[in-house]
C-alpha cells in the first residue's frame, strides 16, 4: 500500500520584543500547513483460505464453548461423525471425533447416505439427522440429538444424547421418528418441519414434547417446508402437492404454540411458477426477509407481507440455474450478504455476494473446490453451510459431490 508523506511542521518567525515600546518590523504572518497527499486505497480483493478437508462430506459447522464442531456424512464404509477443534479455526488444526453412540448413522451398504447438521440454539449445540426406515439396522438410529456435557467439567467430557422421544409417530405395534430439515428457536419455542410439509411442529420444553401448529404430528406426503417467524406471523414455503409452489403466512397465538386463527394472511408474491422453496430467512430483528426458491432469490422489506425477484433465471433455456439454501448477512454491515447452494443448470456450487442488501449480485462460484472439471459428475458439488465463527470470519463449507470431499473455507470479501 502507498504510504503517505511525512510533513514536518513549518517553524514560526521569531518575534524580537524591544525592552521598551514596539519593534519596527511588521509581524510575519502564520503560515498555512501544506495538504497531506491522498492516500492510494487498495482494493480488498475477494478470495477463499481452505482451513480444512475430508473425504467424507461435511454438512455444516457450529461453534460453542471455545470449540468447532464439524458435521460429517457417513459413507459405503464409514459411519457419519462429529470432529471437533479449539478455536480460533486455523489451517492444520487437529480434529479430535466426537462420541456419538446411537445418534451416529452407520455406514451405507444398502441405505442413502445421510449428514448430521449441527445447529446452537440458545444454550443447546443440537444434531439433527434423516432418520431412515431400514428396518432392524436403523432401529436405534435418532433424528434429534444434543450436546450432552453433564457427564463431567470441559468439552472433553462432552456426548450426545438422543432427544427424539417427543417425535415418535405410532400405529399399533410399528413406530417411525419423524426427521427434520430445519430447527429454529424464537424466544423460549423450537420450531421443526418434522415429518414434511404441512407440518410445523413446535416445543417449549427443550424438545421433550411437540405439538402442531401446522399439519399434525405424523409422516407427511410432500417435502419438507421452510419456515421463519418474524413478529407474530409464521412463515411457511414449500411444494406441495408436486410443481405446486407456495408461501403462506399466519397469526401466531401468544405463546407460540398455536395459530391466532387458520386463516391465512395475505402475502404479495410474483408468479412462483413450480420453483420449490428452498428456505426462508430474516435479516437479525429487521423487516427484510429472504425466500430462496428454485432458480431465483426473493426479497421482502416490510416483514414478508410482499417479494419481488432480486435474483430469477428462466425455468428453462438459461444458462445458470442456482438453487439457493443458504444465506448469510453481516450483523455490522447487514446490507453484505452472501447467498449459497448449487447450480442445477451445470452442477457446480453457487456462490454470490451483494454490498447493496440484494439488489445486485456478483457471482464468486469459481473459487469454490468443485468449480472445475464439472463434467463426469454423477451429483452436483454444492455450498452446504455459510456462517460467521466466534472471530467474525465467514466461514463456508463446501462439497464437491453429494455427501464427499467436503471442505471448510475461510471467506474474505473484496472491495465491491
Amino acid at each position: 500500500m502507498m504510504k503517505a508523506t511525512s510533513w514536518s511542521a513549518l517553524a514560526a518567525a521569531a518575534i524580537v520584543l524591544a525592552a521598551c515600546g514596539g519593534s519596527d518590523d511588521p509581524v510575519a504572518p502564520p503560515q498555512a500547513t501544506p495538504a497531506r497527499p491522498p492516500v492510494a486505497q487498495v482494493p480488498q480483493v475477494t478470495k477463499v483460505d481452505v482451513l480444512a478437508t475430508s473425504a467424507s462430506g461435511i454438512e455444516s459447522i457450529a461453534y460453542k464453548d471455545g470449540q468447532a464442531y464439524l458435521g460429517l456424512s457417513n459413507s459405503s464404509s464409514a459411519g457419519s461423525s462429529v470432529l471437533r477443534t479449539a478455536l480460533p479455526l486455523k489451517a492444520g488444526a487437529t480434529w479430535s471425533a466426537m462420541p456419538l453412540g446411537a445418534c451416529g448413522v452407520a455406514a451405507a451398504a444398502d441405505t442413502p447416505l445421510r449428514a448430521p447438521t449441527l445447529r446452537v440454539l440458545g444454550a443447546t449445540l443440537w444434531l439433527f439427522q434423516p432418520w431412515y426406515d431400514g428396518g432392524t439396522a436403523a432401529a436405534d438410529e435418532h433424528a434429534l440429538c444434543a450436546l450432552d456435557t453433564s457427564a463431567g467439567a470441559g468439552a472433553g467430557a462432552s456426548a450426545f444424547v438422543a432427544r427424539d422421544a417427543g417425535l415418535k409417530a405410532c400405529y399399533g405395534e410399528f413406530c417411525s421418528t419423524l426427521s427434520m430439515t430445519d430447527l429454529k428457536q424464537n424466544g423460549n419455542v423450537l420450531y421443526s418441519n418434522a415429518g414434511g410439509a404441512p407440518n410445523l411442529l413446535a416445543s417449549n420444553d427443550g424438545g421433550n414434547k411437540w405439538t402442531a401448529v401446522l399439519g399434525q404430528l405424523d409422516t407427511m406426503m410432500c417435502y419438507h417446508q421452510s419456515f421463519e417467524v418474524v413478529g407474530d406471523r409464521v412463515l411457511v414455503g414449500g411444494e406441495c402437492p408436486l410443481d405446486m409452489a407456495y408461501v403462506r403466512a399466519y397469526r401466531l397465538r401468544g405463546d407460540g404454540l398455536g395459530l391466532a386463527s387458520e386463516q391465512a394472511l395475505p402475502v404479495t408474491l410474483p408468479d412462483l411458477e413450480n420453483r420449490n422453496v428452498q428456505f426462508i430467512s430474516r435479516i437479525g430483528t429487521s423487516q427484510r426477509v429472504f425466500i430462496g426458491v428454485e432458480g431465483g432469490l426473493l426479497r421482502s422489506d416490510d416483514g414478508g407481507q410482499s417479494f419481488k425477484f432480486v435474483i430469477e433465471q428462466p425455468l428453462s433455456g438459461g444458462t445458470s440455474y442456482p438453487y439457493i439454501g443458504r444465506l448469510l448477512a453481516m450483523p455490522d454491515k447487514p446490507d453484505t450478504i452472501v447467498a449459497g447452494g448449487f447450480d442445477k443448470a451445470t452442477g457446480k456450487p453457487y456462490l454470490a455476494w451483494s454490498a447493496d442488501g440484494g439488489a445486485k449480485w456478483t457471482d464468486i462460484s469459481a473459487l469454490l473446490p468443485g468449480y472445475a472439471n464439472a463434467a463426469g459428475r454423477t451429483s452436483a458439488a454444492m455450498v452446504t453451510s455459510l456462517g460467521l465463527d466466534p472471530q467474525g470470519r465467514i466461514v463456508v463449507t463446501v462439497n464437491e459431490e453429494e455427501h464427499a470431499k467436503g471442505s471448510v473455507l475461510l471467506l474474505t470479501l473484496g472491495t465491491p
